[in-house]
């Protein structure tokens, strides 16, 4: 039985297998989905990895996709979790499972064998699109080149094992040059396109976007720009040509004449496909949908959109509270005035998972008019303690049942685990036990 499950998987909802579901874009299709009436995304992956922290449902725990027993596993965790449709987040995965799509036992997200392995190998890309306007110059002897030129490998995605070459000498940091796909040098402008194509051939969503700042390989910042005739000539010609199903995107890039090139093309979803999604466009929701030859309809916001990202940290930790005695005055609302919004998210997960909340305070005023005034239930708690100003709050707080103590002042906290013995949290620390599932 897959460990990692928690009891009773979602009988209403469709199961959705996302692999891996630790990567980048695993996580935000996971966020995606996770509120949706339809589906229900499960994290698989072949490694211990992010998506533990995330998906409410996962399993790590799978063959990497190269040992001969990955197809047999995979069905497996397929049935156990009664899924119907895998979701890869990978090229090489996405690959992988169209060339075995037979013998999986579930609805593969993704375009048809041929484009995803075209899509795979820049090589390839770039022969099947050579007499079109948008292909960069390729050169196929070294010996005759225009320098600057650009390598890259033809399997690999982004900015990895890329090298900008201005003199012969610099193809000794190449180890096997057969490897890798030579073209002209694109100084210029970097752009992607996310992209929805329906199950009609029908190109749906254009979605240009500029990279205005890169961590990782991903752009941690971009923006959504106006789609030109240039970039919609390129993106239509392209999904005329090609038998694209659900999501895909596009990467150009301008060369010195200020004229958009290829740089790739990918059917898994990109590392920033989220920004669409803040236009009110779900498209992991809309390939899932279309997928099951649903028919779907797109009508993005019209505004501007800056998305920036940043390492957030999840935590776990193997301590089973029952109860939550909690602080009022800087930690849950300052000054009478403005919430703690991190600290009201917490109270009402804690509500959701039934939870004995305490609320514990010198507040100095009517702490019943506070509330009122702050929109605050008081039901929302089990009870309320209003403790005396001279007296310390580990005097009132009972250890019957495992407990956790959230104050902001370290006198409090220190008096209630040294006299109980109980975790205590600062309300810096309330992150800590936040379950993002």
């Amino acid at each position: 039985m897959l460990k990692e499950m928690r009891k009773g998987l979602n009988k209403v909802k469709k199961n959705v297998l996302v692999f891996s579901g630790g990567s980048y874009p695993g996580i935000e299709i996971y966020y995606a989905l996770q509120h949706n009436l339809l589906f229900n995304p499960i994290g698989i992956s072949s490694y211990s990895d992010h998506s533990e922290f995330v998906f409410k449902d996962f399993y790590t725990k799978l063959p990497y996709i190269q040992e001969p027993n990955f197809i047999d596993e995979l069905n497996k965790v397929i049935y156990e979790t009664n899924s119907e449709l895998i979701i890869p987040t990978h090229d090489t995965i996405a690959l992988f499972l169209m060339k075995n799509e037979s013998k999986i036992n579930a609805k593969i997200v993704c375009s048809p064998l041929f484009t995803a392995e075209l899509c795979r190998y820049k090589s390839k890309t770039y022969d099947y699109f050579k007499n079109d306007f948008f292909v960069p110059k390729i050169y196929k002897d070294i010996s005759n080149l225009e320098y600057p030129v650009f390598c890259k490998k033809d399997v690999s995605e982004g900015s990895k094992d890329a090298y900008l070459i201005k003199t012969t000498s610099d193809f000794s940091q190449i180890n096997n040059i057969d490897d890798y796909v030579i073209c002209e040098y694109l100084p210029g402008e970097e752009i992607t396109i996310d992209c929805f194509t329906d199950r009609h051939g029908k190109l749906r969503f254009i979605n240009p976007r500029i990279r205005l700042r890169i961590m990782n390989g991903i752009s941690a910042r971009a923006q959504n720009i106006e789609l030109t005739e240039e970039v919609q000539k390129i993106v239509s010609t392209i999904n005329e040509k090609t038998a694209f199903r659900g999501y895909w995107f596009v990467q150009l890039k301008k060369d010195i004449h200020g004229n958009f090139k290829l740089l790739e093309i990918s059917t898994r979803f990109s590392g920033t496909f989220n920004l669409s999604q803040s236009l009110d466009v779900n498209l992991p929701l809309l390939a899932l949908c279309d997928k099951l030859d649903m028919e779907v309809d797109i009508l993005p916001n019209t505004y501007t959109v800056t998305s920036d990202k940043t390492y957030i940290d999840r935590y776990k930790i193997d301590y089973n509270y029952q109860r939550v005695y909690i602080d009022f005055d800087d930690t849950i609302a300052f000054n009478r005035e403005k919430l703690n919004t991190l600290a009201m998210m917490f109270l009402y997960q804690c509500k959701n998972e039934k939870k004995d909340l305490v609320l514990i305070t010198k507040h100095e005023y009517d702490i019943y008019e506070t509330l009122t005034k702050l929109n605050i239930d008081k039901d929302l708690f089990s009870s309320i303690l209003r403790i005396p100003i001279n007296e310390y709050k580990y005097s009132y707080i009972n250890n019957d049942v495992p407990s956790i103590f959230i104050d902001n002042a370290f006198i409090e906290r220190k008096f209630v685990k040294n006299h109980t013995n109980i975790p205590t949290f600062d309300v810096s620390n309330i992150s800590v036990l936040i379950d993002w599932s």
